[in-house]
């Protein structure tokens, strides 16, 4: 899918964020605690926390400029997703011993949100916000801490 120039350092966090809704989902009770936390802290850290807040507070206001999304389900929904993530991360990061199922639960969280975001959102803000103010925004996302994009 072709995603506005503007738009693409979310989108490189989403593919990001994907490869570690895969990994979690594939968790199970043998694998290592330490080590998978360390990734969910590293991505979290470096990339989902400022991702979530660059949506909330650079990307959803500028769309707010443009479309009514007062009533709009896909964006709440999106909120939504944020706190229900957000939560899961302060619930692992609470947990004293391994539980898988909490790590496929954020796995299959993230992977549904991210999808909904590239496949719904983003194809909404690219069709109500004009281009010249979607370019306003470019440079204003953080870089990725994996591509350096």
């Amino acid at each position: 899918m072709k995603r506005h120039e503007a738009l693409v350092p979310l989108s490189h966090h989403h593919h990001h964020g994907l490869v570690l809704a895969q990994k979690l989902q594939k968790t199970e009770e043998k694998d290592k605690f330490r080590e998978i936390m360390k990734d969910i802290e590293d991505f979290w850290e470096n990339d989902g926390e400022a991702h979530f807040r660059e949506e909330e507070e650079i990307l959803l206001p500028l769309y707010a400029c443009y479309a009514e999304i007062e009533d709009d389900e896909d964006i709440e929904k999106m909120l939504i997703d944020h706190t229900v993530i957000r939560g899961l991360i302060v619930k692992l990061r609470k947990l004293e011993r391994f539980d898988y199922k909490v790590f496929q639960e954020l796995g299959e969280k993230l992977h549904d949100h991210i999808r909904m975001e590239e496949r719904v959102i983003f194809p909404k803000i690219e069709s109500a916000v004009p281009d010249k103010e979607l370019y306003k925004v470019e440079g204003k996302f953080h870089i990725d801490s994996y591509s350096g994009k």
